[in-house]
C-alpha cells in the first residue's frame, strides 16, 4: 500500500533578514483553501533555510529575527486540519547565519577559495558551503533535535537539502585525511574521502533522528540519484527526484533517473517546479503544457508528483501559482489511480556507468544518448546497477565508458552463460582498461588518437543507414576480432586535419580502409568501436541511432514488445497492476523547444490522431509470468470509451482516435 502523499508542494521559503515582521499577512483559512483548490495533499513546509534561519520559535540563536509568531507551527496545524501531510525541510550544506558567523566552518578548494552556489568573490551574493567535517556538523544536529522535540507526534517527516561534500581542502578535512591515510595533495583521494565523509554525514543524521523519532520519513536530496546512493539506501524512507527541466538539470534528467531509480525498492516522486526558470523565479509561471508533462511523465512512470514554490516573506501563496497547479492537479487527481502501485515492464535494461565513475554531467552523456535512443523507438527499459537483478532483461547495453572491474566482468560473463546478450560500445566491456570480456570475441591493441574517422556497414545488416561512408565524430578504439563477425569496417580520412594540412571547412573527404573493424557481432553480443551513445546525444545524427536500433533488433530477433505508428517525440510507457489485472499504456505527446536562448520550456500540446498500437503479447506473457493472459477490453480512459481490438498472431492491435496531450490506454485481462 502506498504511504507517500500523491499531490505535493514543495514550498520553499528562504527568507533573510527582513524591514517587516516575517508571515505578517498569513491568514491560516486563506492559506488552507488555497491548498484545497489545488487538490494538493502534502506540503513541504521550511524549518531551517539556506540563509540559516529557524522558522518556529526556539531558544537557539539562529530563530529568523523578525518571527513573532510560531509561524512554521502555524502552517503545519493549518494543513493537518484539513488533512494535508506537512513533513518539515532543513537546509544542510548552505547555511548563510553559520557561515556568518563561523567562517571557519566553510568548505575551501584546493586553491584557498570557497565552494558556493556559484563561482563569486566575497563582496557577491550567493550561498557559501559548510564542511561537515567541522564543528558545524554538531551544531547541524543540534538544531535537527531541536526540531523533533518542538514538533513531536506532529512531524510528518524530515527533507534534508544540499546533502554533498565536496572535495574541500579546509584545515579540518586536511587533518582528518592525512590521520585516514589519505593524500590531501591527490585529488582522487580527496574526492574519495569527500564521499567518504558525504555517507558519514547521512549515517549521523538518520541515528540522530531514530533516537528520538523512529517513525520519521527521511529523505537526502543531493539534486539527482545515482548508483552512488546504494552504501546509505538504508537511511531513506522514499526517493524525491528533483527535476526541474527549465533549470540545470533539463528535460533529459528525470525520465533518465526515474528509469533508474524505480528499481531501487523505495518509494518515489518526481518534483518539478512552477517556475518558468528554476527556484526562486519570482513572479513566472511555468507554461501550462510544460506542467502537464513534467507531472503527467512522473505519474506515467509510477511515480507520485511534486511541484516547487517559494512562499512570499508575509506569508503569502500567490493566487495565480495554485490556479496553474490546482489546473494540473485536477488532472493528476483523476488519473493518478492507473499509476499507484503499477510496475513497469521492460525488456532492455541499460548498465548505469556510474557503478565504475562518476560523471561531471547531470546526466552522464553516455547514458543520456542511450535513453533517447530507446525512449524514441519507444522500447521498454530499465537502468540497473551490479546489485538489481538482470535475469529478467534480455539484453544490456553497456554505454561507452563502462570499464569493468574483475567482479563486474565476471557478473557479465555469467548473465551471457544463461542467455542474456550484450550490446556495447567504445570502453565498455573493457577489464580494467586493456582486455575485453571473452565473449565479445575481440581483442583491445588500442586507440586512435585522431577524430573523426568513417564506417562502411553492411547493407543487409543496418538497411536503414546512407549507402556510402558514415562520419564517426568521436575517437574509436582498435580492435581485433577472434570470435565475432565484422559487420562495419573503418576508413580514414584523406588528411588529418592540422594547421599543416586541412581540408575545407571540417573533416577531410573519406580515404583508404584502416583494416580496423567498427561494428562486431557475435551470437550474443554486439560490440561498436565509438563512442557511439555519447555521440547521438552531443551530435544528434539520426544515423548512429540507427546503427544501434538494428543491432537491437539482431539480438531480440526483431521481437519487440511494442510497435506503432507514434513520431518518435511521443513518450510510450508500458505498466502492469497486478491488483486490477491490467496493463497501462500511457501515451504522452509534448515536444520541448528552446526558445530561449539558455532554457528549454513547452507552450503547445501537439495532438495526434489514429495512431495504431501493437502489443506482443508473447513477449508481455514472458515479462510479467502470466502465461494464459488474454486481453478482455481495451479502454481510453480520458475520454471513456472502449476501443474496438483484434487479436493477430498473438499480438492485440488497436487504433487510439486522438492523443491530446496525455492518453491512458487500459487493457484488462483474465
Amino acid at each position: 500500500m502506498s504511504k507517500l502523499a500523491s499531490r505535493q508542494i514543495h514550498l520553499d521559503f528562504h527568507t533573510p533578514v527582513l524591514p517587516f515582521e516575517l508571515g505578517k499577512n498569513f491568514d491560516k483559512k486563506q492559506f488552507q483553501q488555497t491548498l484545497l483548490k489545488a487538490e494538493v495533499n502534502s506540503v513541504t513546509l521550511t524549518g531551517r533555510c539556506h540563509h540559516g534561519h529557524i522558522y518556529y520559535q526556539t531558544k537557539l540563536p539562529a530563530q529568523h529575527p523578525q518571527m513573532k509568531k510560531d509561524f512554521l507551527m502555524e502552517q503545519v496545524d493549518a494543513c493537518h486540519e484539513i488533512g494535508i501531510n506537512a513533513p518539515i525541510y532543513l537546509s544542510v550544506g548552505w547555511d548563510a547565519y553559520a557561515a556568518d558567523h563561523h567562517p571557519e566552518w566553510l568548505e575551501r578548494k584546493p586553491d584557498g577559495r570557497m565552494y558556493g552556489f556559484e563561482e563569486y568573490g566575497q563582496l557577491k551574493p550567493g550561498w557559501k558551503t559548510l564542511c561537515f567535517n567541522t564543528p558545524y556538523l554538531d551544531y547541524l544536529k543540534e538544531q535537527i533535535r531541536d526540531t523533533i522535540e518542538h514538533f513531536g507526534e506532529k512531524l510528518d517527516g524530515l527533507f534534508f537539502d544540499i546533502v554533498w561534500q565536496d572535495d574541500c581542502c579546509c584545515n579540518d578535512c586536511i587533518k582528518k585525511m592525512s590521520a585516514q591515510g589519505y593524500d590531501p595533495e591527490s585529488e582522487s583521494d580527496r574526492l574519495a574521502f569527500a564521499k567518504e565523509t558525504e555517507q558519514y554525514l547521512k549515517k549521523e543524521i538518520h541515528r540522530t533522528i531514530r533516537n528520538s523519532a523512529p517513525d520519521c520519513p527521511i529523505f537526502f536530496n543531493e539534486g539527482n540519484i545515482l548508483p552512488s546512493i546504494r552504501p546509505n539506501l538504508e537511511q531513506y524512507s522514499h526517493l524525491e527526484i528533483e527535476s526541474l527541466p527549465s533549470g540545470e538539470w533539463g528535460y533529459q534528467h528525470f525520465p533518465t533517473v526515474v528509469r533508474y531509480a524505480k528499481n531501487l525498492g523505495k518509494e518515489y516522486l518526481g518534483m518539478t517546479g512552477k517556475f518558468h526558470k528554476v527556484w526562486a523565479d519570482f513572479g513566472s509561471y511555468k507554461n501550462q503544457a510544460a506542467l502537464e508533462y513534467e507531472t503527467f511523465l512522473a505519474l506515467a512512470h509510477g511515480a507520485k508528483c511534486s511541484i516547487g514554490d517559494q512562499m512570499y516573506p508575509d506569508g503569502t501563496l500567490q493566487e495565480a501559482t495554485y490556479t496553474l497547479i490546482g489546473t494540473v492537479y485536477d488532472q493528476v487527481k483523476e488519473l493518478e489511480s492507473y499509476s499507484l502501485n503499477s510496475q513497469a515492464i521492460t525488456e532492455i535494461a541499460i548498465l548505469h556507468p556510474g557503478i565504475v565513475a562518476a560523471s561531471k554531467e547531470k546526466v552522464d552523456l553516455s547514458l543520456a544518448g542511450a535513453v533517447n535512443m530507446l525512449n524514441e523507438a519507444h522500447y521498454q527499459f530499465d537502468i540497473v546497477d551490479q546489485w538489481m537483478d538482470w535475469t529478467g532483461y534480455e539484453l544490456l547495453i553497456l554505454p561507452d565508458k563502462l570499464v569493468l572491474t574483475h567482479e563486474l566482468a565476471e557478473l557479465l560473463e555469467e548473465y551471457v552463460e544463461q542467455g542474456g546478450k550484450i550490446l556495447a560500445s567504445y570502453h565498455s566491456g573493457l577489464i580494467k582498461g586493456d582486455q575485453f570480456i571473452q565473449s565479445l570475441g575481440l581483442i583491445f591493441t588500442g586507440e586512435h588518437e585522431t577524430a573523426p574517422m568513417y564506417g562502411y556497414f553492411d547493407p543487409v545488416s543496418f538497411p536503414k543507414l546512407p549507402k556510402g561512408e558514415l562520419v564517426m565524430h568521436g575517437k574509436g578504439t582498435i580492435v581485433q576480432s577472434i570470435d565475432a563477425a565484422i559487420k562495419g569496417e573503418e576508413a580514414a580520412p584523406l588528411v588529418e586535419r592540422k594547421y599543416q594540412h586541412y581540408y575545407s571547412h571540417f573533416q577531410a573527404p573519406v580515404g583508404e580502409k584502416t583494416g580496423n573493424p567498427v561494428v562486431t557481432v557475435n551470437d550474443q553480443t554486439m560490440y561498436y568501436t565509438f563512442p557511439i551513445f555519447e555521440m547521438y546525444k552531443t551530435q544528434g545524427v539520426k544515423a548512429y541511432k540507427e546503427l544501434i536500433l538494428a543491432g537491437i533488433d539482431h539480438l531480440l530477433n526483431i521481437k519487440k514488445m511494442i510497435t506503432s505508428d507514434l513520431p518518435t517525440s511521443a513518450d510510450v510507457i508500458l505498466n502492469h497492476q497486478e491488483s486490477q489485472k491490467r496493463l497501462i499504456l500511457n501515451l504522452l505527446h509534448y515536444i520541448p523547444e528552446r526558445r530561449a536562448l539558455t532554457l528549454d520550456t513547452i507552450e503547445d500540446k501537439i495532438p495526434l490522431y489514429n495512431q495504431q498500437i501493437e502489443l506482443d503479447l508473447c513477449v508481455i506473457r514472458n515479462k510479467t509470468n502470466l502465461d494464459h493472459l488474454i486481453i478482455k477490453q481495451v479502454n481510453q480512459v480520458k475520454s471513456n470509451q472502449t476501443l474496438p481490438f483484434e487479436i493477430v498472431e498473438d499480438k492485440v492491435i488497436f487504433t487510439v482516435p486522438e492523443i491530446d496531450g496525455y492518453e491512458v490506454i487500459t487493457m484488462n485481462y483474465e
